[in-house]
């Protein structure tokens, strides 16, 4: 964002009411418009540590990739830390997020008439 989080949002709750994966979730207001919300926020650093930790599990990877192959076994543990890794930052990356949860909500918004199905509306503007 352009402006600093205090001039857009106000938290209604000072502790998060939800867990979101990586982030946390908090009852907040939009100050501009007196809406409450959902503002889920991603824990701090998130990128640089699932860098490290991806890091070290591929080079844990390596390792266990030569036993296995001292052991006539094929497997590429480097492959599955690869995946993994691809599907982490994917879970990090916030925009695409909002831009599957619009996608969601174009295909079961209210007018689709799906029972108990409610789809939050999400801010692409003050999304990071």
């Amino acid at each position: 964002l352009d402006q600093k989080f205090e001039e857009v949002f106000e938290l209604v709750e000072p502790e998060p009411v939800a867990a979101a994966s990586i982030g946390q979730v908090y009852k907040g207001r939009l100050l501009k418009t007196g809406q409450t919300i959902a503002l889920k926020i991603q824990r701090p650093n998130t990128e640089e540590i699932v860098a490290l930790d991806l890091y070290v599990l591929r080079w844990w990877g390596g390792v266990y990739n030569e036993i296995f192959r001292l052991l006539g076994r094929d497997i590429n543990l480097q492959g599955v830390m690869d995946d993994f890794g691809n599907l982490l930052y994917a879970e990090i990356d916030y925009v695409a997020e909002a831009a599957n949860a619009r996608r969601f909500s174009e295909l079961y918004a209210k007018d689709v008439a799906i029972a108990d199905v409610f789809v939050p509306k999400v801010y692409s503007e003050l999304t990071t």
